[in-house]
């Protein structure tokens, strides 16, 4: 019987250390947000990296004088804003910060200017079946979370005017 409650608080204590960091116990939208899209980017390269079939839905510009601008713009906008947010240290702008990481991460390794990965990508309920192994496996789990993540943002947005009043 001691097990079985041990069980049952390294799991509530888990759970709560899960909702902490990910939506402030349901009351940070935007942090939900930010790790929903985190996530997203995580697995569409992985999916990128490990699954054939995705390779098809990437249109590849061609290198010229486009791509360059937009390398560069990037570049400079990455640069600007790390030192915007090293000088005036606002948790809000982290979020930020982080989503633009994950992004030139994305674009990155991808080199997915369309962004058709990552929309196809974003559909919960599709699973890429390429035989069962690690990425299914992962897959499966990052859904699960996502949709998870998803409901806290609902209830944290729903809560919203409770925390203002």
């Amino acid at each position: 019987m001691q097990e079985q409650t041990d069980n049952i608080s390294l799991y509530q204590t888990t759970k709560s250390k899960f909702d902490l960091i990910t939506s402030n116990n349901g009351t940070n939208w935007l942090l939900a947000l930010n790790w929903i899209l985190v996530l997203e980017y995580l697995s569409a390269v992985l999916e990128y990296l490990f699954i054939d079939t995705s390779k098809k839905f990437i249109i590849h510009f061609p290198d010229g004088l486009f791509k360059e601008l937009v390398i560069a713009l990037m570049i400079v906008v990455f640069i600007w804003y790390s030192i915007y947010n090293f000088v005036f240290m606002k948790k809000e702008q982290f979020f930020v910060f982080t989503l633009y990481i994950s992004l030139c991460i994305y674009l990155l390794i991808t080199n997915d200017l369309s962004f058709n990965l990552l929309a196809h990508n974003l559909n919960l309920f599709e699973i890429t079946i390429d035989g069962f192994g690690f990425y299914l496996i992962f897959q499966l789990l990052l859904k699960f979370i996502i949709f998870y993540l998803i409901y806290k943002m609902l209830l944290a947005f729903k809560n919203r005017n409770k925390l203002i009043q």
